[in-house]
């Protein structure tokens, strides 16, 4: 893992000005983070020694059971507009 960025272009990349101080602060601070990510990434872990859960608890999973899911007609019936058949939704982009 490069130890080398440049905050200014993430900050840019991000579309946040930063003032001299808070580049200072943010240098350090991004480079503490980048060292703890390094060395988690340098361990050499067992899959069993990997749990999900924080106290160490076996997860268990129900079995995935096929369903009967609504038909089409129910999904869109509570649509606040609907045309043709399909969701009709606010354009994204004008």
């Amino acid at each position: 893992m490069s130890k080398k960025f440049d905050i200014q272009e993430i900050a840019k990349l991000a579309s946040i000005e930063l003032n001299e101080n808070e580049v200072k602060s943010l240098t350090e601070d991004l480079g503490i983070i980048l060292e703890h990510v390094e060395t988690l990434s340098n361990l050499e872990l067992n899959d069993s020694d990997i749990t999900i859960h924080p106290l160490g608890i076996e997860l268990t999973l129900r079995e995935d059971e096929v369903e009967e899911g609504l038909s089409h007609e129910e999904s869109i019936s509570n649509a606040p507009e609907e045309s043709e058949g399909h969701f009709k939704v606010p354009p994204s982009m004008d």
